[in-house]
């Protein structure tokens, strides 16, 4: 108010504090209604924070429910853990088993003799090439068995790769990938070598050949022969510690395995061997894991109840106080309670049996809309209709033809049953031999032919011309001659040359699939059809995978069939057999959770009906700011304008008194009457 702080020099009167009054009385209602709004809208921005929260939570219990695992899980129990550990997998098959751990797994160590121990762990060991093989070692008498797919490790041992000593060697072993591991013992002797193998199992033992000892004699026990165990070495490296095998006896049945960790033997079941004590057997149990599936359910009920008891706070309204919460009578927070609680207290559509809904797994509802668990009923309904309750809560896809195998299905697919049909498989194009064949020479007059693979001619080509031994050597050099075609070549384009000895053919096939997928014999020399049942002809052209899904045509590709639009879109399914037509139906049950996770994905995602609300309010508190601007300029044009009224009104008050002081002035100077002026 600097520019009216002269105001009423000029009258004598307050027009400064008048015009900051007048200013006042305009901008103090509007302030103070912008206030309360703003802060109804940040309550109420708070509140749906909450609710977004709360909502959230809900969402975070149905991953327990919404997938298999929880329903399929397994435990499992060890009548003594003093021989093995056991862990379980959800795939594991409900059985009990006799287990016997007969011997561990161990892994071969060798090492230097004692008769030539190193006297230092600096000595040198020699120079010259150590080969090491891994396979099978039995002893008394010595005999090895390679191990065809384990590749040799070549050592070259020289000064110059630093590993001609006792210490340097074992610091090369150690420092690469040669499958052993070395270490240096003093046992009272001297220093000897210990070689290792790193995995354990029979097949793991070692070899070792000596080639180019410094002293030219590769077995002596002298030089880097010192390091060498094989059949012609017996006086060097010795045997401390033989390779094995796991072995068990499982429900009776004798079981090895290359390493104490046994996978596979009992189906989803790993054994972690720790002893092996004979005529010691120990069972183990494998059941039904209903304590996770259990916390699950319990834990959604609590989260729900969460989720009302937040809804209840922000909506509540006290009807003695007459005052309401941030949220009541909101028509979000209604819309979302009464679908939450549509899903939760309905029935799952589709599914058969006695288990529809969650009151027939003994979830309850109490008159203030709160759920309870019955666990001795829910524990009744887990061990007696697993499946169902699984189908009650999770998203399900059931067969007719027990040669249709449900894949997979999308939030996008509703629950319903649709017809699966099939017009054709994906299959090659095929030639097939049309009579026997009765001779495997070939000659200048059965050694040429002319095919045509998926449309693309390969010339004529030349068989070489011999005996061949068997029809499969005669089916290999066609294959070859034909993939050898340029125009094939260039094309990618190949076959595979079969004999199929039941029907006495030979087989042409295409590699590729499909419609475009063909063989045809275009010609052939005289005898070719005699020889080899070859003649000029087609084949049976490839198909593509092709079938529908509710009566709409599908995608098929990988073997699988998936709907693409309509009510199945996303409905996904294999085939075990081949058969064409009609395939039965697949029924779809979106399970509660699947329900309430997407319901709760519309609500919460950046596009669902909370982030819509909760910008119109941030839109809203924006405008609060703008309006704050707009009145400010408002009241400054006001106060500009009073401020001028005034002023005006000043000037002329001021110019009043000064003609009244004037006039006060002239009236004062006028004569009195009887005054001493007047003669008489």
């Amino acid at each position: 108010m600097a520019g009216i702080s002269s105001l009423g020099v000029g009258s004598g009167l307050d027009l400064g504090s008048l015009v900051n009054n007048l200013v006042e009385a305009e901008r103090a209602p509007v302030l103070n209604r912008l206030a309360r709004k703003e802060s109804d809208l940040s309550a109420e921005l708070s509140g749906f924070g909450l609710l977004r929260s709360s909502l959230s939570q809900f969402q975070a219990s149905l991953g327990g429910l919404s997938s298999t695992s929880a329903f399929d899980a397994k435990s499992v129990s060890l009548s003594n853990d003093a021989l093995f550990s056991a862990t379980v997998e959800n795939s594991a098959d409900v059985g009990s088993y006799t287990v016997e751990v007969n011997a561990l797994a161990q892994a071969q160590s060798l090492a230097s003799s004692a008769a030539s121990a190193f006297a230092t762990v600096d000595d040198v060991i020699g120079e010259g090439t150590l080969t090491i093989q891994f396979g099978t070692t039995t002893t008394g008498p010595y005999s090895f068995t390679p191990d065809a797919g384990q590749s040799p490790q070549v050592i070259e041992i020289s000064a110059a790769n630093g590993n001609n000593t006792l210490t340097g060697f074992r610091d090369y072993i150690n420092d690469n990938e040669f499958g052993i591991l070395a270490s240096i013992v003093n046992d009272g002797s001297g220093y000897r070598l210990v070689l290792t193998s790193e995995n354990t199992g029979a097949d793991n033992s070692m070899e070792i050949t000596v080639s180019g000892d410094s002293d030219a004699n590769d077995n002596d026990n002298a030089g880097l022969s010192q390091l060498a165990f094989n059949a012609a070495a017996q006086t060097s490296m010795g045997q401390t510690v033989e390779a094995q095998d796991a072995a068990l006896r499982i429900n009776g049945l004798d079981i090895t395995r290359e390493t104490n960790e046994v996978e596979g033997a009992i189906n989803g079941v790993t054994l972690d061997l720790k002893k092996a004590e004979l005529n010691t057997p120990v069972t183990v149990e494998i059941s039904e894991n209903r304590s996770e599936i259990t916390a699950a359910v319990n834990g959604f009920v609590t989260a729900y109840n969460g989720l009302m008891d937040s809804i209840d706070e922000l909506t509540r309204y006290n009807a003695e106080t007459q005052s309401a919460s941030v949220l009541t009578g909101d028509f979000t927070v209604r819309g979302i309670e009464s679908k939450v609680r549509g899903i939760v207290f309905g029935s799952v559509a589709g599914l058969q049996g006695n288990i529809r809904s969650l009151v027939d797994i003994g979830i309850r509802t109490d008159s203030s809309g709160k759920l309870s668990v019955d666990n001795s009923k829910l524990k009744d309904a887990l061990e007696n209709n697993s499946a169902d309750v699984q189908a009650l809560f999770t998203l399900q896809g059931r067969t007719t033809d027990p040669g249709v195998r449900y894949v997979a299905a999308t939030p996008e697919t509703n629950n319903g049953t649709y017809a699966v049909n099939v017009t054709s498989f994906l299959t090659q194009g095929v030639y097939t031999g049309t009579q026997p064949v009765t001779d495997l020479r070939v000659r200048g007059n059965s050694n040429n032919m002319t095919l045509t693979v998926d449309g693309i001619s390969t010339g004529s080509i030349t068989l070489t011309n011999g005996n061949y031994p068997d029809e499969a050597s005669l089916a290999s050099e066609i294959q070859t001659q034909i993939n050898a075609a340029p125009d094939l070549v260039t094309n990618g384009l190949s076959v595979t040359v079969s004999y199929d000895a039941a029907a006495d053919r030979f087989v042409i096939t295409s590699d590729s699939s499909g419609a475009g997928s063909s063989v045809e014999v275009t010609a052939i020399d005289p005898q070719t059809d005699n020889r080899y049942g070859i003649t000029v002809g087609n084949g049976v052209d490839g198909t593509d995978f092709i079938g529908s899904i509710n009566g709409v045509a599908a995608d098929g590709s990988a073997g699988v069939l998936t709907s693409t639009t309509g009510d199945s879109n996303g409905l996904a399914v294999s085939f075990a057999t081949q058969a064409t037509g009609a395939r039965g139906s697949v029924t779809i049950t979106q399970g509660i959770a699947g329900q309430l996770d997407d319901l709760l994905d519309s609500f919460l995602e950046t596009d669902g009906f909370i982030n819509a609300r909760e910008q119109g309010i941030n839109d809203s508190l924006e405008e609060i700011q703008d309006d704050r601007v707009r009145l400010d300029d408002r009241i400054a044009a006001l106060e500009a304008r009073l401020v001028r009224q005034f002023s005006a009104l000043d000037a002329l008050v001021a110019q009043f008194n000064q003609t009244s002081n004037f006039l006060s002035q002239q009236l004062a100077n006028l004569p009195q009457p009887g005054s001493g002026n007047n003669g008489s």
